[in-house]
């Protein structure tokens, strides 16, 4: 029996929903009223620690945790199983012998024969069977009982101050605390009870107004309305289901994902498979560098001086294999960081500028000293560009050098250098 109030086990279940039968097995994949595992009130747990019998009171909340768990069968369900071999048993038939239903017999109504959804009348029962007296109640008696155990717990702690420390004898004062907190504790209980009760019922009403007249409607949808997670919105809605919000055929189909007012659920919607993510990163990056290089080369049309061309040709061709390391070996790309985040940003800008001051068609102070300046910049970032490349080949030099070292030591080793002492063939 599935478990609204216990988020693992809908976590698991709504994760394959055909294993989310609830107590009726002939609608696998679905909730339905009556679905939620039995539950202790919790009130009558409330009034028993507030009476002082905390022992009984735990031993509740062990059993209200163990059905929700599955572990001890649900009463309801061995109630209807007795009530039904005892009309078996007065009918003189066995349960077993009992003859099987012919298809000549009339077939049950369809589901799109269900009565109609009235929301003003869902609402009105819904005020009826869940107002707020129990509220209220809750809320006069946790303000009153929390009030008592306050004023006797302050006055059994003044008097240990006052009269038990410094008599010796503050054990005796003990009892007096121990009275003050038990009632203050089912005070504050009964406050946190009346806040769960006022809020679920603000919640079902919320929900009822997000659904409105609908045959059906997405979880994910009334999820976002809210809003609150996909899983904590399956929790709110089997609570409606199970309070009636929805009327008494309303249910939840996990396998489409949706609320089931009336009528058939929507038809399951198919998932496309999700993209690779590897083959769309190579390919943002190949897009990126190849929109810088054609950036350079725009420059470079819009540029007629020949000696400027033939360099940012030169930064144009660098740029290519550096970026044709950085697809072939990803692993360099931390080296080449800070050249892609500023150095080539910082470049092509400059050069756009220079582009832009060529096309003012005037030599003016400023615009001659400022495309001098490029121009004598564009030297030093040809041989950083240059640098750069030859940087991402240490590792490979490295290992060139490593390998080489190696081989000859063995050659060495095994006499195949020519450089020692040996036998040698005559000729």
């Amino acid at each position: 029996m599935p478990n609204p109030y216990n988020p693992d086990q809908d976590r698991a279940n709504r994760s394959n929903p055909d294993q989310f039968p609830g107590s009726n097995p002939t609608h696998p994949g679905e909730y339905h009223k009556g679905d939620a595992a039995f539950q202790i009130p919790w009130w009558v747990i409330l009034v028993l620690f507030f009476m002082g019998v905390w022992p009984a009171a735990l031993i509740l909340i062990l059993l209200n945790q163990l059905l929700r768990q599955g572990t001890l069968p649900d009463p309801r369900t061995v109630r209807d199983r007795h009530a039904g071999a005892a009309r078996s048993s007065a009918a003189g038939t066995p349960v077993y012998a009992q003859p099987q239903k012919t298809a000549s017999k009339a077939a049950p109504p369809p589901q799109t024969a269900r009565a109609a959804y009235d929301p003003e009348q869902t609402a009105k029962a819904d005020e009826r069977k869940d107002g707020d007296t129990a509220a209220n109640i809750l809320l006069i008696a946790g303000i009153i009982a929390t009030a008592i155990g306050a004023v006797a717990l302050t006055t059994a702690l003044v008097d240990l101050v006052a009269y038990g420390i410094p008599g010796g004898f503050a054990a005796a004062y003990l009892e007096d605390i121990v009275s003050g907190i038990i009632p203050l504790v089912g005070g504050l209980g009964m406050l946190f009870g009346s806040h769960k009760l006022k809020a679920g019922r603000r919640m079902r009403k919320k929900i009822e107004n997000i659904v409105g007249r609908a045959d059906h409607v997405s979880i994910q949808e009334i999820a976002d309305a809210i809003p609150c997670s996909y899983d904590k919105c399956c929790r709110y809605l089997e609570d409606c289901i199970d309070k009636g919000v929805f009327g008494d055929n309303a249910y939840l189909d996990m396998r489409t994902g949706s609320l089931v007012v009336r009528g058939a659920p929507p038809a399951p919607k198919a998932q496309p498979a999700p993209p690779d993510p590897q083959p769309a990163g190579k390919s943002t990056e190949a897009s990126r560098y190849n929109d810088i290089l054609v950036r350079l080369r725009k420059i470079n049309d819009a540029i007629p001086d020949a000696a400027m061309s033939d360099k940012i040709s030169r930064l144009e061709a660098v740029s290519a294999k550096i970026f044709l390391q950085a697809e072939q070996n990803p692993d360099k790309l931390p080296q080449m960081r800070k050249f892609m985040d500023y150095y080539l940003p910082t470049a092509l800008k400059l050069l756009e500028t220079y582009a832009e001051l060529q096309a003012q068609g005037i030599e003016g102070e400023n615009i001659t000293e400022s495309k001098h300046r490029i121009e004598s910049a564009m030297d030093t970032l040809v041989t950083a560009f240059e640098a750069q490349l030859d940087k991402l080949f240490q590792d490979d030099a490295l290992d060139v050098s490593t390998d080489i070292d190696v081989m000859e030591n063995m050659l060495r080793a095994d006499g195949l250098t020519g450089d020692c002492p040996g036998p040698r063939l005559q000729l």
